[in-house]
Parts: structure tokens; sequence; C-alpha cells
């Protein structure tokens, strides 16, 4: 009888615990798209001068050495941090649907981890602070650096949402639409990286970002991984 009381109360911990956790991450998941998504958005950034001559690259990075540049870079580093918790976060909760090898869920993790240290290269901070005497050419460099990490970024985070596509479809408490979405976006975006200088490049990660608001509401709603019991569908995803 003891035993059985400590393993009710086991139960009813890890499933608190993981409720916590999805709160957590949807959480991160959202300041992620509001500090991230939401200031490149603001300074418009979509628009920035890609292939512009050195002088309109100059032009470009001061009219972001004001208060809201300052503000968005600001917030930007803080956003990329809360990505990891996100990333990490939703790796954790998942690797409960994998086997005794959970390689999609640390590769997952993995993949959070590279796409914050892709968006922390501060190229184009480092020539905002130095718009009033930066050389032209020294500009454009900052500026290629900053967008090729950029896109270097996509490869990234379509592995965190490939990865998480394939463990959500693993499981039959969490609906298929949120797994096909996430393998449709990851796959997407690894592709656009290809063809990263064209203007429809950019729709994949528009599609991985909105899922990410969507997954983030699910998990703060307490609708997503918080069972008592590890569901794996009969279902068998490579």
């Amino acid at each position: 009888m003891k035993q059985t009381n400590t393993n009710v109360t086991q139960t009813v911990s890890s499933c608190s615990e993981r409720r916590t956790l999805a709160r957590i991450t949807g959480a991160a998941g959202l300041l992620t798209v509001l500090a991230v998504l939401g200031t490149s958005l603001a300074n418009d950034y979509p628009s920035s001068p890609s292939g512009a001559d050195p002088g309109e690259v100059v032009t470009f990075f001061r009219t972001l050495d004001d208060t809201f540049g300052a503000f968005s870079s600001w917030a930007t580093s803080v956003g990329l941090i809360a990505m990891l918790w996100f990333s990490i976060g939703l790796a954790l909760l998942l690797r409960r649907y994998e086997g005794d090898l959970p390689w999609r869920s640390a590769f997952l993790a993995s993949a959070g981890v590279v796409s914050v240290v892709t968006g922390q290269i501060g190229a184009w901070d480092a020539a905002v602070l130095r718009s009033d005497d930066i050389d032209p050419q020294v500009a454009r460099y900052a500026f290629d650096l900053g967008d090729v990490s950029f896109v270097n970024g996509w490869v990234a985070t379509g592995a965190v949402a490939i990865c998480a596509g394939l463990l959500m479809l693993r499981t039959g408490s969490i609906p298929n639409w949120l797994g096909w979405w996430a393998l449709a976006a990851g796959i997407g975006q690894v592709l656009a990286r290809a063809v990263w200088t064209e203007g429809f490049a950019l729709l994949p990660g528009a599609a991985y970002w909105i899922w990410v608001a969507v997954l983030c509401v699910l998990l703060l709603r307490g609708r997503l991984v918080v069972t008592d019991q590890p569901q794996v569908s009969d279902r068998r995803m490579p």
C-alpha cells in the first residue's frame, strides 16, 4: 500500500513538473516571437538594402543608430536566449515519446543551440555602433555577414521543426496537423537556404514562426505533452 501511494505521488509530481515546463516553454517561445520577429518587423529588416552599394548600407546602419535601435538590439539578444529555453524545453517535453535512444529530441535541442549561436553574431550591431565613421566597404561586409548568419539560422530552426514534427507524429496525444505543419515548415526552411536571395525564400520562415506561436499558445493552455503516461502511437515514423 505504501509503495502504491509513493508511485501515485511520483506520478502527480511528474505531471505537475511537465505542466510547469510546458508553460515555461510556451512563454519562452512567445517571447522569442515578440522580441526577435517583432523587432525585426518594427525596424523593417525584410526591406533592408540587400545587394545595395556601400553608401546605401552605411545610410541603413545609421538609421538604426538611435534609442529604438539600441532597444531592438537588446530585445533581440534576450529573445535569442528565450529561443534557447524554448528549444530545449520542447526537446525535454517530447523526449518521453521516444524509445531508449532519444536521438530526435537530442538533435532538436542541439539544433536550438546552433540557431541561437548564429543569431548572436553581432555583425550588424557592431556596424551600427561605428556607423558615424565606418568605412563603406567594411559596412557592406558587416551587412553581408549578418545576412548570411541569418539565413544559416534557417537550417538550424528547420532542424528544430523537423525533429519536433517527427516526434509529434509518433504520439496519439498531439494533433497530427501540428506535426505535419512542423515538418513542412522545417523542410521548407532547409531548402530555402539554397535560394535565400529570392523573395519567396522567406515564406517557410513565416510558416515556422506561426507554428511556434500556435504551439506556444497550446503549451500555455496545458493542451500538449502533459499526460500522465507516454502515448506512442502504432504509427512508426522514422
